[in-house]
């Protein structure tokens, strides 16, 4: 376990605060990660229940670490049995809060999926012709409509405008968007937060939340807008203690709504705050902490603070160094060099990482990495189809449906078959005989596109084509080749994006209990889909974001707003020209759906303060040196000097005297928690090669018309199990028929199919009402969540019914996992009931029993609990978590190969 730093002064004090609000400025570098996680041990350690606490972080990634740090600073001060009881501590994002909030406290939403941004450009241009989307464009395109109809969505969800005041034609068409959502059962991120607050100023909601509710951490809090803000305030109830933690200098996501003033004006918005500035920087070195507090001088009302520095310099050389050199080519050249000069010196390239303002910076650099022979991290740094196997499966989809290929920025040409079948060739490195057949498969499949008596299945087609493409030759143990198998994968949630909302069945309005289902044929439904790509994807899916566990040593080529967060030794900042860094689209004013004078505006369209703050946070990610360029000519065109690289003058040198300092390495830390799931874990216990291609490398299974059945009966059977508990009486066979009629949703399947499961549904969860009536008079919680911490895992999941009076004793509990489909034995399933009920026990529940429940026989099985069972359990999840974390991913070839989503690209695969 390692050494928990020692906190003084204004850290510990924020650490220790009770009885008031209280806000946490902590600059760049500061450890604010570290003391909000001693502060949440110093809550529990009060006695603070830990489903009283509530923590958000910005991301995913930033939840994970602090969850990561809360444990071991648990584990530490109060002692490995306190981790069992932490069962009920939120720490994560606000969406995440609002979507499980939502499905806990409104059940209808359990039937819901969520739309990321891809999803969403997707959709509407599934739905464009019904919302008559196109009239927002003057030019009548249909991806530039979209586009602005989704800013206009930002702004209205961001700042809570109530849609019946937007005026028309945008009006019309948003409050129609929103009907449409809601008939498909679909949410965004947007409004996640919207239905959440929705849900919120209901009292009697309100109420059963701040019954528990004492606690509430924001981190980022500089970062949230006024949507976000309104969540927050209601969480923050009357016995609720808010702690908001930030640092307004780096704030730079104004143009996703995001409000700066938040964070200034907190001690005035709220009564009775506490301030507490944790200003000494961990991370950098002094010149660069000096740098650093100088430039953040230059923006405008910001909360007066310097950082201090605790690190002494390496030595006499510069840690910070400003030049230029002709051109773009020239400065990437140097550094390229550079970043070749470092590494010779013996530095890791995963330290080193080159932050740039936009994506246009990118093709100079990556030219010249590509010459050096430097590699550089695939994680989200350039985009998909900047990759050649990524190109050339776009540029498929077009010749597929005979539509014009078009680079961005470009005019559009036909794609011939010959020119693809190159492209194929050189990408895949693929011999004559090899090209003929992928010839031969690729002309059936176009061959095939235009029937109507076939359902697509884009990722079983792309899987088919993989398979031609040898493509399970691959040596997973070449990180270059993991690279491109994450194109690949890439590719195929595209696919799966694109499929999921297409495909995106529909209650039907006009037959009660029944769904239409969506598109899922024809030449159109793949001229769509190249039509998507060309228009939408290319600038916007990001390229393969790397294995959870595993990074290449490459450099980092990232914008900097990815960078937030993140740290390196050595960090390049290029192109800081007046046109790139500060962006020229900055303070431009925009026209917008929503009438100027419904919001702010400005704060959308940037200002030179808001990249003062961004590049304040590029400088900011270096541990050891900085080094900040520019390029004088764009061709023969001179570039004038960005106002940033002016003001470090004092810094200027020539490229040719630029000495590099000693740089410390970041060292690995891989002593972090594994954070899985009970099906993570199942899956890769089933076969690890399966779980690395699926879980880590992401390849995504193949859509089916009973996708969600599983799903759907287990939110039927919740609804019977909660109508007994709240009227003491177990549904009537038709009142079972109208909850299906109501809840039962299969999210891609047709009129038929759906009848056909709906009935199947029926039969199984009638016969359950009947032969195990007295469960549901039983029912103690439904869809219980559970955490088990073992040595160096944390296993989650949730349970699907937990039963009190077990053996007639009324605190004796027995867990139940409905199973719809049951292949093997009940010992198959038992782990998963085993692993919940070690979990319930450690946390003091009384769990006498559990139950495999197969619905399709009536027939439960038991499952041994018993403390020998436990231990046994116990030495399987912790075998298998440390071949995860020393990544054994060792296949398991067999029968299950059959039906396996990713034998295609797995070489293991039995036919």
């Amino acid at each position: 376990m390692a050494d928990v730093p020692v906190l003084s002064g204004p850290a510990l004090d924020a650490v220790r605060h009770r009885g008031s609000h209280m806000q946490i400025i902590a600059s760049a570098g500061s450890g604010k990660t570290e003391v909000v996680s001693q502060r949440v041990v110093d809550l529990l350690a009060d006695g603070v229940a830990p489903e009283g606490i509530v923590a958000f972080t910005f991301t995913e990634r930033a939840a994970a670490e602090l969850k990561d740090r809360i444990t071991k600073r648990v584990e530490t001060r109060l002692g490995r049995e306190t981790l069992d009881r932490l069962n009920g501590l939120f720490v994560g994002t606000i969406h995440a809060y609002c979507f499980r909030f939502l499905q806990q406290h409104v059940p209808r939403y359990e039937t819901y999926d969520v739309l990321d941004d891809n999803q969403l450009t997707a959709f509407l241009s599934r739905e464009a012709r019904r919302l008559d989307v196109r009239q927002l464009d003057p030019g009548d395109r249909l991806f530039a409509s979209i586009d602005a109809f989704l800013t206009g969505v930002d702004v209205v969800e961001n700042e809570m405008l109530d849609p019946k005041s937007v005026p028309d034609p945008f009006g019309t068409v948003l409050r129609d968007y929103y009907e449409t959502l809601e008939r498909y059962r679909l949410l965004t991120y947007g409004q996640q937060i919207v239905r959440a607050v929705r849900e919120l100023q209901r009292p009697e909601l309100a109420s059963s939340i701040h019954e528990t509710l004492r606690q509430l951490i924001v981190d980022e809090y500089q970062d949230i807008n006024p949507a976000q803000e309104r969540l927050i305030e209601l969480l923050a109830g009357p016995d609720v203690e808010l702690c908001v933690v930030g640092d307004d200098q780096q704030a730079i996501y104004q143009w996703r709504g995001s409000d700066v003033s938040n964070i200034v004006t907190f001690a005035t918005r709220y009564d009775n705050v506490a301030t507490f500035a944790i200003t000494t920087n961990y991370r950098s070195r002094p010149q660069l902490i000096a740098a650093a507090n100088k430039f953040a001088e230059s923006i405008p009302d910001r909360l007066d603070k310097q950082m201090l520095p605790s690190r002494t310099s390496a030595g006499p050389r510069p840690e910070v160094v400003v030049w230029d050199e002709d051109t773009a080519a020239d400065e990437a050249g140097q550094i390229a060099w550079l970043v070749d000069e470092l590494i010779s010196a013996g530095v890791p390239p995963r330290d080193i990482a080159v932050l740039v303002r936009g994506r246009a910076s990118y093709k100079a650099l990556t030219d010249q990495f590509a010459t050096f022979g430097i590699p550089v991290q695939p994680g989200g740094r350039t985009g998909l189809f900047d990759q050649p196997e990524g190109r050339v499966l776009g540029r498929t989809t077009a010749w597929l449906s005979d539509v014009d290929w078009r680079d961005p920025y470009q005019r559009g040409n036909p794609v011939t078959e010959r020119d693809l079948l190159d492209e194929f060739q050189a990408a895949f490195h693929l011999d004559d005989a090899a090209r003929n057949r992928l010839r031969r498969v690729l002309l059936d499949w176009k061959a095939a596109v235009p029937r109507t008596d076939r359902t697509a299945d884009l990722v079983g087609e792309l899987y088919e084509l993989l398979t031609v493409l040898e493509v399970r030759e691959w040596d997973l143990g070449d990180p270059l080749e993991v690279n491109r198998l994450g194109t690949l994968a890439r590719f195929s949630a595209l696919l799966a994006d694109y499929e999921s909302v297409r495909r995106r069945a529909r209650p039907d309005a006009a037959a009660a209990g029944e769904q239409v289902g969506g598109e899922s044929r024809g030449i159109w439904y793949y001229r769509n889909l190249a039509l998507h790509i060309i228009n939408y994807a290319q600038g916007a899916f990001e390229g393969f974001d790397g294995e959870d566990d595993f990074a290449l040593n490459a450099i980092d080529l990232t914008t900097v707003h990815r960078a937030k967060g993140l740290e390196w030794p050595a960090v390049f900042v290029p192109a800081v020209t007046a046109k790139r860094f500060p962006s020229s689209r900055t303070g431009e004013v925009r026209d917008w759906l929503v009438p100027r004078s419904m919001f702010d505006a400005p704060r959308y369209e940037g200002s030179d303060a808001d990249e003062r703050r961004l590049f304040y946070v590029a400088m900011t990610r270096a541990r050891d040196w900085l080094s900040v360029s520019r390029h004088q000519r764009v061709t023969k065109q001179r570039v004038a000097q960005s106002p940033y690289h002016a003001e470090l003058s004092e810094h200027a040198t020539s490229p040719d005297d630029i000495h590099l300092p000693p740089i410390e390495p970041r060292g690995e830390g891989d002593d972090a928690e594994l954070l899985i799931t009970f099906s993570e874990l199942a899956s890769f216990i089933d076969c690890g090669m399966a779980y690395r291609l699926r879980k880590l490398i992401g390849f995504q299974p193949r859509l089916a018309p009973e996708l969600g059945y599983g799903k759907a009966v287990h939110h039927v059977l919740r609804r019977v199990a909660e109508t007994t508990r709240d009227t003491g009486h177990v549904p009537t066979s038709s009142e079972i028929d109208a909850l299906l009629d109501s809840s039962f949703f299969l999210p891609t399947a047709n009129k038929v199919a759906h009848r056909q499961l709906k009935d199947a549904a029926r039969r199984l969860i009638t016969t359950y009402a009947t032969k195990h009536e007295g469960d549901l008079h039983r029912i103690w919680e439904t869809e219980r969540p559970f955490e088990l911490h073992l040595d160096g895992v944390t296993v989650s999941g949730r349970a699907d019914v937990i039963l009190d009076h077990e053996g007639g004793v009324p605190t004796a509990l027995a867990l139940v996992d409905y199973k719809t489909s049951v292949r093997g034995t009940a010992l198959d399933h038992a782990l998963q009931l085993q692993v919940y009920a070690n979990a319930g026990l450690r946390e003091g529940l009384d769990v006498r029993a559990a139950f495999v429940h197969d619905l399709k026989r009536a027939a439960r099985d038991p499952v041994g609990v018993a403390p020998g069972d436990i231990q046994a359990a116990e030495k399987t999840v912790t075998d298998a978590a440390a071949r995860i974390r020393a990544r054994e991913y060792t296949p398991n070839p067999g029968v299950a190969c059959r039906s396996c989503e990713v034998r295609s690209v797995c070489k293991h695969a039995q036919p």
